[in-house]
Order: C-alpha cells, then structure tokens, then sequence
C-alpha cells in the first residue's frame, strides 16, 4: 500500500485582496510506493483538500469512491472552510514520487458580522486505491408521516 509521505503547501503571498475570487497555490507531495503496488503498477487517485483552519482541525470523515470522494468535518468548535480541491490520477512506476501541482482557492465570501485578519490554510490529502472500499450516499427522498 502506498504512504503520504509528506504534504508541503508552497508559497502563498503575504496577504489575499478580498476583491479577488482566486489565489493559486502550490503544494508538493511526496508518495512512497509498496513493492507489491510497483509490481501491480497499481493505480489511484490523490484527492487533495484545501481548507482555512478554524481552531481545532475538523475530523474528517472520508467518504472514498474512485473517481469521486468527499470529505466532512466533524468540528468541536468553529467549521474549517473547504477553499479547494482537485484530483489527481497516479500510477506505481517507481519507489517514490515528488508530485507538483497547484490550484486554484475559492476565497468564499466574506459576511458583514465576520472579520478576517488572516487565513489558518492547511491541505488534507488522501489517496485513494483502484482496488478498495468505495462509498457513495444515496439520493434523498422525504416522506410524509401520517398521525
């Protein structure tokens, strides 16, 4: 099975114009191979999640499905914001892997009642195997109760 080694958010500017929808950031991630997923040449899928830190760091709960996995925060405080995410495909081809990438962050909106001075941004990987568990919701429906 292959190993997060490491997750290293890059450089991100001194301050974020609010006027600004987007700001890009790089991340670096290191991935160490098992020798059986190089004999494989097995394949997965790296989801990474960026989010702004809001006190203690939310339990994630990872729903994984292939090409589709969503992350939700059980929080003991104040909810971290998702800022983004993006997917990656990767293939066992050697023992380790140094993977650069970089996204784009939804600033979200900024509300009236709330003041920001700076954000808390940390990134939440996971990498999901194509041979594993895969989990999915279904669609809601509402029934009425008759008394």
């Amino acid at each position: 099975m292959a190993k997060l080694t490491s997750i290293k958010l890059g450089k991100l500017p001194d301050s974020i114009n609010v006027g600004n929808a987007l700001t890009e950031v790089s991340i670096e991630v290191t991935i160490d191979f098992h020798k059986i997923d190089l004999q494989l040449e097995m394949e997965y899928m790296l989801f990474l999640f960026v989010y702004d830190i809001n006190g203690k760091i939310d339990i994630p709960i990872i729903i994984e499905n292939w090409d589709k996995t969503e992350v939700y925060g059980i929080s003991d405080d104040r909810h971290d914001h998702l800022m983004g995410t993006i997917k990656l495909p990767i293939k066992a081809t050697k023992s380790k892997l140094v993977l650069n990438t970089s996204l784009e962050l939804n600033l979200g909106k900024i509300s009236k009642g709330d003041s920001y001075f700076s954000k808390h941004i940390e990134v939440f990987g996971t990498l999901i195997p194509a041979i594993g568990r895969a989990s999915n919701w279904s669609k809601p429906k509402e029934v009425g109760i008759v008394f």
